[in-house]
């Protein structure tokens, strides 16, 4: 007992000894490393505060995102300094909810992928805040606390949209624990989203919904896996729009987008149906869902790792997907700045470890078996218990 006490206090000094170091190389990033998206974040919010006040909304980005983007406007230093405190605070929100339910090995993995995927660009970006409310909104779910559940994912969709898949995966696993379908929690979700996208109609009808035509609109990105099929099959060229390097391929790239966008749906489908017949658990859910439409869309972007980390972290480590984080790293920023010949090599195997990563994922969470998982498993900690009805 006296053993295990020591061992946990080790593990707990390490952690935060690895997230001061995390810290201070993400904010050696910051002024080293600089990329041009805290620019823009900066330029949105001096926007919104020229008279008129806040009629002027990040024209890619959901409403909620402004609140960040000015969130460093209310501290003493730079913008940029600024920024970064904020995504370490957010950080370190994130590690206090997780820590309280999944203990001290699950923010030592997190640490881990973070510090292999995204700590080149991690205190440049804003997702480590819709991160968190993904997380917390999953968190609450296993817990059965549904409404606070729903809450998060509806704010993290506010941030960054994709936490909406979240949705059938809470619908479905709600409905196999009550054994009622709560159509209403989807209701109001889509309600405060509808309030929450029409909010720039009050200043400039013309700014309504412009987050999704900004992602509808966008090309192939070249860090998508459609886009190394594309190069793999030859005659592409790259180009930049969208604030993005993007692949066009004689309109392959696109058709080659379309199937894959086509089977992820088909297979996110099976991941639901499984889920419903309590064959995986809401966990391995909503992972696999998150990991499929990302394997499937057309963009596919180095900071969408900080998405996945706190989730995977839930789960046993798997090589592939350090590989694949790794990789990440490799090729942005470090190839793109130092060895840009070979980011298309890169990018290709980080997708290859990714996919690989998914496949061996979903075979160990059951995703292929006809059998309904034990409520004995290895996860059985991580969720409440609920019974399984034939």
């Amino acid at each position: 007992m006296v053993g295990f006490i020591r061992s946990n206090r080790r593990s707990t000094v390490l952690l935060w000894v690895w997230f001061i170091l995390f810290g201070l190389a993400s904010l050696w990033v910051t002024f080293h490393l600089v990329q041009n998206d805290v620019s823009k974040y900066q330029h949105y919010a001096n926007r919104a505060l020229t008279p008129p006040w806040f009629h002027y909304w990040p024209p890619e980005y959901p409403v909620l995102s402004q609140g960040v983007f000015l969130l460093p406007r209310l501290l003493p230093w730079s913008y940029r300094l600024s920024f970064a405190l904020v995504t370490l605070v957010a950080l370190l929100g994130l590690l206090q909810i997780g820590l309280k339910r999944h203990g001290v090995k699950w923010g030592l993995k997190l640490m881990g992928y973070l510090s292999a995927g995204a700590i080149g660009l991690f205190s440049q970006r804003y997702d480590i805040v819709p991160s968190l409310c993904a997380f917390w909104a999953l968190d609450q779910a296993q817990q059965q606390h549904w409404k606070r559940a729903w809450m998060g994912s509806v704010l993290g969709f506010g941030l960054k949209l994709w936490p909406a898949m979240l949705w059938p995966v809470f619908l479905i696993q709600e409905w196999r624990e009550t054994q009622r379908w709560h159509w209403d929690r989807l209701a109001y979700s889509l309600l405060a989203v509808g309030v929450l996208m029409g909010l720039p109609v009050l200043t400039d009808p013309r700014q309504s919904f412009t987050a999704w035509e900004y992602l509808l609109s966008r090309p192939i990105e070249v860090e998508s896996v459609a886009a190394s099929i594309s190069v793999l099959l030859g005659h592409f060229h790259l180009f930049y729009s969208y604030g993005s390097v993007n692949v066009q391929a004689h309109g392959w790239v696109r058709l080659i987008s379309l199937m894959l966008t086509g089977f992820g749906g088909v297979s996110v489908i099976w991941v639901w149906w499984q889920q419903s017949r309590g064959r995986i658990d809401l966990a391995d859910s909503a992972i696999l869902t998150l990991l499929l439409v990302l394997l499937a869309s057309k963009i596919f972007s180095p900071q969408y790792l900080i998405w996945l980390a706190p989730w995977l972290a839930l789960k046993k480590g798997n090589v592939f997907f350090i590989l694949g984080f790794m990789t990440t790293t490799a090729e942005f920023p470090i190839a793109w700045m130092y060895w840009p010949t070979r980011v298309l090599v890169l990018v290709i195997a980080r997708n290859a470890w990714m996919l690989f990563g998914t496949g061996f994922f979903a075979a160990h969470a059951g995703l292929f078996s006809l059998r309904r998982k034990s409520p004995t498993n290895s996860n059985r900690k991580l969720f409440p218990t609920f019974s399984i009805k034939d």
